[in-house]
């Protein structure tokens, strides 16, 4: 659902109904509205336990979260509250390599730190730190 969702706030965008298959909004306008991703995150936490589809909601929210922090470093930027917000670090298609790489490296370290209670990540930090002494 992480990967599906990663991919939403684009497909969302096109109007699957018709022949034309044109976007039906303008793009990164409602679709990559940060302020309901991160509502649908916490409304799916909330119902972890309660509800069987929450854990896949989980993973679409937290997909579609990943896919505006990989447009925000862009001039166009995202909408975040109300208005659309940019870092204007670089253009579409550059560094996408640096943003999947920190999303794993962060996929990671959380999964080592719910898991194996930080023991790998305690492990790498402490081998860089004797190889730098």
């Amino acid at each position: 659902m992480g990967f599906i969702g990663s991919t939403a706030p684009d497909w969302l965008e096109v109007a699957w109904w018709s022949r034309s298959r044109r976007l039906w909004i303008t793009h990164r306008t409602l679709t990559h509205w940060g302020l309901a991703w991160i509502a649908l995150l916490f409304y799916s936490y909330e119902q972890l336990g309660k509800s069987t589809p929450a854990p896949l909601g989980v993973g679409f929210a937290i997909g579609g979260l990943m896919h505006l922090l990989a447009d925000w470093p862009n001039p166009l930027g995202v909408p975040w509250l109300c208005c659309r917000h940019s870092l204007n670090w670089w253009k579409s298609g550059r560094c996408d390599l640096l943003v999947v790489a920190a999303s794993w490296i962060g996929a990671f370290a959380c999964a080592d730190y719910v898991w194996f209670h930080g023991i790998h990540c305690a492990w790498i930090m402490e081998c860089v730190r004797s190889a730098t002494r």
